[in-house]
């Protein structure tokens, strides 16, 4: 379920809008045996991926101390990204210069690593579809085709490296206890043939160049609503591991289970693990701290902006989504819309205050906070990099990250002061002091 975050912060709600002139720092920041700074104001236009000049260190008022030790053996980060929803594709959809800014290396763009793939409608749609089965086989509707031509033609090669996650929020009503699109449960008799469209469509979308690495047995299996929905009870779930595990085995492709919030973790006792490679949860009800101890690598694949004011989205972005979420063991973070216009309202209710990574308004495009959180997250952790151990004196909240020759830090700065910021390596050998702004989310990358 989409609930409003709530946090305490101390902070106005002030809107974010696009920086006039686009940042020319590239993604890979610094070059070898040097370092650099990234930040980002919540209030100032002229700050956004700013690329913070080193000041003298005599007077440092927050220091953060990243452990690259051999020794200090993180979980493997594997990136962040957001979906393709129908609203997404109807706002991104010939636009090759939000594709670029959303997955491109260029400087000021995020470049997202995953794409999540909704297999059904969702409440970001305008039509109720889901993929058709039957005698000519398992295939996509209208909506889904749309959404792969869309991924194959523009997205792909901006990042030919692009990883997907696909996720269906409804199957058919055919299929389900309500005879209808909202709400029910997976009928017991249609667990099997459910579990048929599952593999159709995963091998449907490999066979046809879509780098699919993870399919979810559904989305948010314990939540029905007024728009595309549909409960899974725990047996069926289990049942369902059992039965598509094997096949997607066959294809490379892994299984993710729960795909719902932290606060359903308790289900996986009733579930149990067998047959999957991953947990997939929701940042809506619960902590991360509920994930911390999974057996099973797990990663956030949806949180969505709301009608926070960027100053809560980067404190709360900060705490929940990197810092606590890279602490109880996260590998990843994948938000929700990329895309969405003022006001875009789904046609069968859901979420009324959601907002994209970007807000496209005609020729205007509006970067959103949740954007440069993804952004900053990317430069101190590109996809392939290890969780290091942070320490951290004053007002300052960050995740460390590493690689060979490499160091990354994500930060961000609680107060509401201008704090001279010092970021080290444990060994010594990559250091830098800079400024950041007040509560501005920053991100630092040593290299050497």
């Amino acid at each position: 379920m989409r609930v409003r975050r709530v946090v305490t912060a101390a902070a106005s709600m002030l809107a974010l809008v696009l920086a006039g002139a686009a940042s020319t720092t590239p993604l890979t920041l610094a070059s070898s045996g040097s370092t650099a700074l990234l930040s980002t104001s919540p209030v100032d236009e002229a700050v956004r991926l700013a690329l913070r000049p080193t000041v003298s260190a005599e007077e440092v008022t927050a220091d953060v101390v990243v452990d690259r030790s051999r020794a200090a053996r993180g979980q493997r980060w594997v990136g962040v990204g957001a979906a393709l929803t129908d609203a997404s594709v109807e706002h991104l959809e010939g636009r090759a210069d939000l594709v670029s800014l959303l997955f491109g290396q260029e400087a000021g763009s995020i470049g997202l690593e995953w794409l999540r793939l909704p297999l059904s409608a969702t409440d970001m749609s305008t039509t109720l579809w889901a993929w058709k089965s039957g005698t000519r086989g398992v295939r996509p509707s209208r909506p889904a085709r749309e959404a792969i031509r869309f991924l194959r033609r523009e997205v792909l090669p901006v990042a030919p490296d692009l990883q997907v996650m696909a996720s269906a929020w409804t199957a058919p009503p055919a299929y389900k206890t309500s005879g209808s699109w909202f709400g029910g449960r997976l009928r017991g008799d249609r667990v099997k043939k459910y579990s048929r469209l599952l593999v159709g469509q995963a091998r449907w979308l490999t066979s046809r160049g879509v780098p699919l690495r993870a399919l979810s047995l559904g989305n948010e299996p314990g939540h029905t609503a007024d728009y595309p929905t549909m409960a899974i009870s725990d047996r069926q779930l289990s049942r369902l591991a059992r039965l598509v595990g094997p096949q997607l085995d066959a294809l490379g492709v892994e299984l993710w289970g729960l795909d719902h919030n932290w606060a359903d973790l308790p289900r996986l006792d009733a579930t149990g693990t067998d047959g999957l490679d991953a947990i997939a949860l929701h940042c809506y009800d619960g902590l991360p701290a509920d994930a911390a101890g999974l057996t099973l690598p797990w990663l956030v694949t949806e949180c969505t902006g709301t009608d926070d004011g960027p100053v809560r989205t980067f404190a709360w972005d900060s705490q929940h989504l990197v810092v606590d979420a890279v602490a109880a063991g996260s590998s990843g973070l994948i938000m929700w819309n990329l895309a969405l216009s003022p006001g875009w309202r789904g046609a069968f209710g859901g979420c009324w205050t959601c907002r994209g990574l970007v807000t496209v308004d005609g020729s205007t495009v509006r970067r959103e906070a949740e954007f440069f959180t993804l952004a900053h997250l990317q430069r101190a952790a590109p996809a392939g990099s290890r969780a290091a151990p942070v320490t951290t004196s004053g007002p300052v909240i960050a995740s460390g990250f590493r690689s060979a020759g490499r160091a990354g830090v994500y930060g961000f700065n609680t107060s509401g002061q201008t704090l001279t910021v010092r970021v080290r390596t444990s060994d010594g050998a990559l250091a830098s002091v800079h400024e950041v702004g007040p509560y501005e989310i920053f991100s630092w990358v040593g290299r050497g």
